[in-house]
């Protein structure tokens, strides 16, 4: 990579949100995930100890969440603008190079 230019793995900010947003989805499951295993445990302390969990996991797990929704958000949105100005950019060259017109502008 040369200095003097600006280098971002797009695609790599894409799969960050994607799996940021897996992640999520995965985390916000505990709920459903334990009660699948309901009746099978072989314990119903060890089920107590579940739901115990769950439930003061469930203030923690709303503070994650809102932050990688945040960040994943950023991170396709830092993405899709990057793309926006890449384009931009390569159309003003392909214009910039083009023959000048009589009033001096480029076509």
């Amino acid at each position: 990579m040369t200095t003097d230019r600006v280098s971002v793995d797009l695609p790599g900010l894409d799969s960050l949100a994607g799996n940021l947003n897996s992640i999520r989805s995965t985390m916000n499951a505990t709920r459903s995930t334990l009660e699948s295993y309901r009746g099978q445990t072989g314990s119903a302390e060890v089920e107590h100890a579940l739901d115990d969990f769950e439930h003061g996991w469930s203030d923690g797990r709303k503070k994650i969440d809102n932050n990688a929704n945040k960040l994943a958000t950023m991170a396709s949105e830092s993405a899709q603008a990057l793309r926006q100005v890449d384009s931009d950019l390569n159309a003003e060259l392909v214009r910039g190079s083009q023959p000048a017109d009589e009033g001096g502008r480029g076509a």
